[in-house]
């Protein structure tokens, strides 16, 4: 293990590159793109927070506590590349920016200033937040980082969207509901995840509607109490599910969703 001192020096240096890095990024022309790419650096700032509280939460040690707040940080730097070069957050329609992002770290000093085994930690936790699910073979360490910014990714991203919402249901910024048509019915596909207690995939989306369905069913991969506890407190899926059209199947789909965050605080 680095000494603590030596660590924080490195986090130092990368909370320097973030800042210098989206700062240059947000002096593009492009309002559009300048509203976008300033969502996912206030995102990135809150995950940062969050990862913290969780690590926290976990008693973690101090050194392993700012790490988490550091892959929090950086988790999606390679968003910005993407919708500069793509103009959406959509993967499927342009790259892996979870990969893209590993790339953009490797070509930093401050990376390449960590031990080799932090910066396997760093890109190996970035790499899985965006998997549908995480490897059981990764080590305990990855598993631990991985799980915590999972967790706090999903609690901002349900933030952002709820404070992003508009009173017709749509969203503030087309980007954040990947584009999708804002009418349409529910995909079947969608609900049969919800009944099979699995987050939806992005690949079955078809419109709004859909997205946020999909949002909801983001319970089913939460890892920790801590996180239960800070959803709750927000009521950020009651939230999503007030602006959805009241149909049977939906109002299945929420109770069971309800349901499920109901007995992870009595397990």
């Amino acid at each position: 293990m680095e000494e603590l001192a030596i660590v924080k020096e490195n986090i130092k240096a990368a909370h320097d590159f973030f800042e210098k890095y989206t700062t240059a990024l947000l002096k593009h022309p492009d309002r559009d793109i300048v509203d976008a790419l300033t969502l996912k650096r206030e995102h990135s700032l809150r995950v940062s927070k969050v990862s913290g509280l969780v690590a926290t939460n976990l008693m973690l040690e101090e050194e392993d506590i700012i790490l988490a707040e550091l892959i929090g940080l950086l988790h999606d730097i390679g968003r910005f590349e993407q919708f500069i070069q793509y103009q959406t957050f959509d993967d499927q329609k342009s790259e892996n920016h979870a990969e893209l992002g590993v790339k953009v770290l490797k070509e930093q000093a401050f990376f390449n200033e960590f031990a080799e085994e932090k910066q396997q930690l760093i890109s190996r936790a970035i790499l899985n937040h965006n998997k549908d699910a995480i490897s059981l073979k990764d080590d305990k360490m990855v598993m631990t980082y991985s799980q915590i910014l999972r967790d706090a990714d999903k609690f901002d991203i349900w933030e952002t969207c709820v404070n992003h919402l508009n009173r017709d249901g749509s969203f503030k910024i087309d980007a954040i509901s990947l584009s999708l048509p804002v009418t349409g019915l529910v995909n079947e596909e969608i609900v049969k995840s919800i009944k099979n207690q699995k987050q939806a995939r992005k690949q079955d989306l078809k419109s709004v509607n859909d997205f946020k369905l999909m949002l909801m069913s983001m319970v089913f991969d939460l890892n920790f109490r801590v996180s239960f506890q800070l959803l709750n407190e927000k009521q950020l899926i009651k939230k999503l599910y007030d602006s959805l059209p009241k149909k049977d199947t939906v109002i299945d789909a929420y109770r069971e969703i309800r349901l499920y965050i109901e007995n992870k605080f009595v397990s």
